[in-house]
This record gives C-alpha cells, structure tokens and sequence, in this order.
C-alpha cells in the first residue's frame, strides 16, 4: 500500500491509499465542521447544509446527480457529526474522473435553491420526529444535551424544528461560505490511484480555493453530574450512564479501548455476561466510547422493563466497581487486544474504512498513521495500564444517569 498527502496552495488537503487490489475508488470530502461549531440559533445548519449539497448545482439538476452516479453502478452519501461534516462516493476505479468532478462540483457549486431549501425542511423536520419517535435514539440526544448543560456538544446534530424552520437562503450561503470554506478541509481517496493523478484532478477543480484558517471550537465545559430523567409511555425503561473518558488524542486511547471491551464492549463483556447472560435483566446492554478532539465520554447502555431497572443499575454498579477495583484476569485484556486487532484487520478490507482512518487521522492528529503501528499500540497496552485507567476513569461520583421511558415509582433511580 502506498500513502500519498499534498496540501494545495490554498489549503485544501489532498489524501491518497493506493491499495493494488481494489477495483473502485472511494472518494471523500471531509470538512472540520459539525454541530460542535453551532449557536442555538444555528443549530442543525451543518446537518442541513449537508442535505443541501446534493440539490442541484449550476450544472446539475438533484436528479442529475443521483443518475450520473447511478448510471456507474456508484453510490453517494453523506454524514454530519458533532466535529465533522464530509460527503462521498463510490464507483469503480475508471470512473474516478466522474466522481472528482461531481464531488467538486456540490462542494464548489450547489444552488441553495430556494424551493429546494423549504421542501428539505420538510426532510429534516421529519427526520427529527423519526428520531424523538426512537427512544434510544432520543435518549442519546438527552443525555448529551443533559450532560453537556448547554454546550454545543450536547446539541442534537439535526438540530431542533424551531431551529431548521427558521433557517433561510441568505443565512445558509453565508454559513456555508465560511465554516464549510476553511483550513482543515480534506479530500480522501482509496483506490488503485496513483497519488499523482488524484492531485492533478483536484487541483483543477479545488485548486482556486483559499481557505479561512481553521475554526477551534470552544472547549467543553465540565459535564454535568446528576440524574435526568424523561417520563414516557414506553414499554421499556432506556438507560445511559456517562462518565469523562479519554480523548481521540490521548495517550491512554488504546488502553480506554481495551477497558470498553472487557467492561462492555464484546458479547464476552462482563455488563454482558452479568446483566444479559447469567440474569437475563435485559436484551441491549453495552458500553462505548464516544472520542472528541479534547474530551470523551464512556456510556453504559441499557433497555429493561421498569420493574428490572433497579436491579441492572445495581448489577452495572457492581461490575463497575470490580473492574475499578482490578479485578479482572490478565487473560481479558489479552482478549479485549486480540478482539481490536481482529476488528481492525477486518474493517482494513472495507476502502470506505481506509478512507475514512486518513481523513481522521489527519483531521485529528495531523499525521497518517499506518495501521500497524496502530496495531503495536494496542499490542503494548499492559494489564496494569488498564487498571490505572480504570481506577482514575471508572470512579464513581463521575457518572451522570439518563433514563427515558415509564419511570418506576418509589425513591427514583440511582448508580
């Protein structure tokens, strides 16, 4: 595999993997802008602004950009989270002329139609109800809000309905000329490409930009310790439990890593084996990480009945306290390593996944790290580094609980 970077003149940063093998090109754009750079006024633009690139340029009709895509047998999509925002597109390795060129062409040229932007409301305005409609997605959006206690990473990446319905052409072009126009921009190829001709293609269309340096967000403020609790008529009781975890550039993100594993990140996790396994409390339980530039959150999820929520918070609190206390084998930490490299060695065949680790390791750490040296890393994780870490990041007067669904009655909820 060969690795190639340039960054063109104006700031545009150009990535490039390319892999032998791979018949296809996978192709990105990748912005350092998300809801985390929002105002309660602005939030969801990034999110909508997203929808909007793929309604129509000066060239190309919305359909125009679905068919030429299509017609390739490629695909097209787009995410926006809380620190970044980044479209892109698949197709086979011959027809990277066409998608360099429709990638350029939303990026540098959409509309911002204004028909197009009131029937997107609709869209997105459906999309938020879909999610108020999933109580674990909606749990999640509480738990940050709660958690973050006004910050903007504790706002919903879709943003609000008062939020979107308010947003009109003007205040869109200009958020999107300068938050979507700034140093940090990326574009990540993964293909049988050589580097060179992915830098001569994009020059000609990205080349002319001058990008704005780059937005540092505010930090984090510290979270919010405390119980949040939202009353709904639901079958089951959905329960998170948040505690500050390690950031994506701390030294310690290898072995937070393997502490997820063993605590609930694996079928052989111990919230599995306990709660799921041996008590049969409950269908979903897990934890996970969730990393950011300068902060982190490790979450405890649950789904139970209200009669059984007391007694999975009363196990969690237990499994909790014996893995901060150490208590776990040499022979788990060995297992929770060999899951991760397993995982990675796996996802290293999806070029959707490469191409995405470029962009992020860029984005994140300034730099390309190779996969094995990211496999070294978590291969040096020692038993007693994961105790540390679990001693400092698992105490308890840490954790904020948030619970959605019929709260059982009596003295409330408590870890």
């Amino acid at each position: 595999m060969t690795v190639g970077k340039t960054v063109l003149d104006g700031g545009v940063t150009i990535l490039s993997e390319q892999v032998p093998y791979l018949r296809s090109a996978t192709v990105g754009i990748w912005l350092c802008v998300g809801s985390r750079a929002e105002s309660p006024p602005d939030n969801g633009i990034a999110h909508f602004i997203e929808h909007l690139l793929f309604k129509g340029t000066a060239r190309r009709k919305a359909i125009d950009i679905s068919r030429e895509i299509e017609s390739v047998g490629g695909a097209m999509n787009a995410y926006t989270e809380r620190e970044y925002t980044f479209f892109f597109a698949k197709a086979l390795e011959k027809d990277f002329p066409l998608v360099s060129d429709l990638l350029s062409d939303i990026f540098l040229n959409s509309r911002f139609d204004g028909e197009e932007i009131e029937r997107e409301k609709g869209v997105v305005l459906q999309e938020i109800l879909m999610v108020e409609d999933s109580p674990e997605e909606f749990l999640h959006d509480f738990f940050h809000e709660s958690y973050w206690g006004g910050h903007p990473l504790g706002f919903p990446i879709q943003g609000t309905a008062g939020s979107v319905s308010a947003f009109d052409r003007e205040h869109l072009l200009g958020y999107f000329g300068d938050r979507f126009r700034r140093r940090g921009t990326i574009v990540s190829v993964v293909g049988n490409l050589p580097h060179d001709r992915i830098v001569e293609a994009f020059s000609e269309t990205l080349g002319a930009l001058d990008l704005g340096q780059r937005l540092v967000p505010d930090a984090p403020p510290p979270p919010r310790p405390g119980v949040f609790l939202k009353k709904r008529p639901l079958e089951q009781l959905h329960l998170v439990l948040g505690a500050p975890a390690v950031s994506r550039v701390s030294e310690f993100k290898h072995a937070a890593l393997v502490l997820n594993i063993i605590l609930g990140g694996s079928m052989s996790s111990r919230l599995f084996q306990e709660i799921r396994e041996k008590r049969g409390l409950a269908y979903s339980i897990y934890s996970s990480l969730s990393a950011y530039a300068d902060s982190g959150i490790l979450k405890i999820c649950a789904g139970t009945s209200k009669d059984k929520a007391r007694e999975v918070l009363s196990v969690a609190s237990d499994v909790v306290g014996e893995i901060r206390e150490g208590r776990f084998g040499d022979e788990e930490v060995s297992l929770a390593k060999e899951l991760i490299k397993g995982s990675m060695h796996l996802n290293l065949e999806s070029p959707e996944y490469r191409m995405s680790r470029l962009a992020m390791n860029e984005m994140f750490l300034g730099r390309l790290v190779p996969p094995e040296d990211s496999l070294r890393r978590v291969d040096e994780v020692t038993p007693e580094q994961v105790r540390i870490l679990a001693a400092s990041m698992l105490r308890k007067g840490l954790f904020s609980l948030a619970a959605v669904g019929d709260l059982p009655a009596g003295d409330g909820l408590r870890f």
